[in-house]
Order: C-alpha cells, then sequence, then structure tokens
C-alpha cells in the first residue's frame, strides 16, 4: 500500500543496538529524496508493535534479531493485528531462508546492513510506494525452488538469541513453565517464542528439535 501523504517519510526504526540506531537516525535525517523523519525507536518487536500502533508511520524499519519475539515474530504479530504498515528488513542475516521466512510473514522489503546507503533509500523509496525490495545480492533466495530445505546451519542462524535460549532448554525436556521459570519471563512469552522457532524450523514436535539441537551443537551428541 502507497502512502497518501507527500509529506516526509514518517519512519519508526527497531534495532537493540542504540548507536546502530543513532547512526541511521542521522543519515535518515540528512535525505531529501524523499526527506525521511525518524518519529520513534524501538529495542524490541514488541516496542516496535506499540510504537506502529501508536504512531501509524509510513515504514518499519526492523532488524531481524532483537529480544523478545525477534524481527519475524514482530512482522507476524503485526500483520495478525491488521497493520498494513510497510516493512523493510534491515539485517545482517544473508542465508536464503532468513529472506524466504521475512516475505512469507508479509515484510515488503529486506536489505543487509552491509548494503550501500543510497541503495538503503532505494529500498525505503520502493517499499512506501508500495512496491517489494530484496538486496540484489540475495535475489535469487527467492526463486529457489520451495521443495529445498535450508541447511541446519541456515535455520539456526534465522533463529534470534532468545529462541536459540529456549530451543536449548526444549530439548534438555523443559516444560514451558520451568522455561519462564528460568529466563523471568511470562509463560505466554515462551509459548510465542517456542512457535515461532518451530514455524522457522519448520519442526513441530519435540523428538525432531533434540534432533536439530544435537546436529547444531547446543546438546552433546549422547542426548536422545
Amino acid at each position: 500500500m502507497s502512502r497518501a501523504s507527500s509529506g516526509p517519510v514518517r519512519v519508526v526504526l527497531a534495532d537493540d543496538h542504540s548507536v546502530l540506531r543513532a547512526g541511521l537516525r542521522a543519515f535518515l535525517s540528512e535525505q531529501t529524496d524523499p526527506p525521511i523523519t525518524v518519529v520513534a525507536e524501538a529495542a524490541s518487536a514488541e516496542e516496535a508493535i506499540d510504537l506502529v500502533e501508536r504512531h501509524v508511520p509510513d515504514l518499519l524499519l526492523l532488524d531481524l534479531s532483537m529480544p523478545g519475539l525477534g524481527g519475524l515474530g514482530g512482522v507476524a504479530e503485526l500483520r495478525r493485528r491488521g497493520r498494513t504498515t510497510p516493512i523493510l528488513i534491515l539485517t545482517q542475516h544473508a542465508e536464503a531462508v532468513s529472506v524466504q521466512r521475512a516475505m512469507e510473514a508479509r515484510a515488503n522489503g529486506y536489505i543487509l546492513k552491509t548494503a550501500r546507503g543510497e541503495d538503503l533509500v532505494s529500498a525505503i523509496r520502493a517499499v512506501v510506494a508500495g512496491g517489494t525490495y530484496v538486496d540484489p545480492t540475495l535475489a535469487g533466495a527467492l526463486f529457489a525452488p520451495r521443495g529445498t530445505p535450508a541447511s541446519e546451519e541456515e535455520a539456526f542462524a534465522a533463529l534470534t538469541p532468545r529462541e536459540r535460549e529456549i530451543l536449548r532448554l526444549i530439548a534438555e525436556g523443559y516444560a514451558n513453565k520451568d522455561i519462564a521459570d528460568a529466563l523471568d519471563i511470562a509463560v505466554k512469552t515462551v509459548m510465542a517464542h517456542r512457535a515461532n522457532l518451530m514455524e522457522k524450523l519448520d519442526i513441530h514436535n519435540r523428538s525432531k528439535l533434540v534432533q536439530f539441537a544435537i546436529k547444531v551443537g547446543l546438546l552433546p551428541m549422547d542426548r536422545g
């Protein structure tokens, strides 16, 4: 959906690294085609969701690896709530599976943090105009056969740090309440992370999660 306003592009910036946010804010404020205004900043997906609902921006510029739900979880939750705000993923993850998952979750664009400034502006311009943008170095990921599974390493890389932590605890036999107690978070938050990581990995039972955890080195080989 393209924006109706002809004024500055209003952006919510979501990344858990404050130094990076400050640099991005400064860079974006210098742009003139289009002019860009950062209206709010978030350090977690949950905070980004709240700010999008509060400010109704023209664009959410969103990192994937953040505390809480993580970037993909944030995209999914916003879409579940019926929010059509254009979402541009800005991330260090260059794995094909990450691109595919983001676009399946209905993000509108995906660009790497290593991209040139002018490419980021082009991505913003395309997404707020109602289009789709994928970093040129990753465009081939969208055309990979859907039957081709991602490697365990790629799938693991797509998980947020919190999802990896919860994966390890699930594989070690912890129940949702035990995980919540161990991490000092709500049971419903554990359940949301669990659903997200199982969806990302396309694994839907504990025994296969254990096998996966062993393959990626989260558990020793003698665990069953």
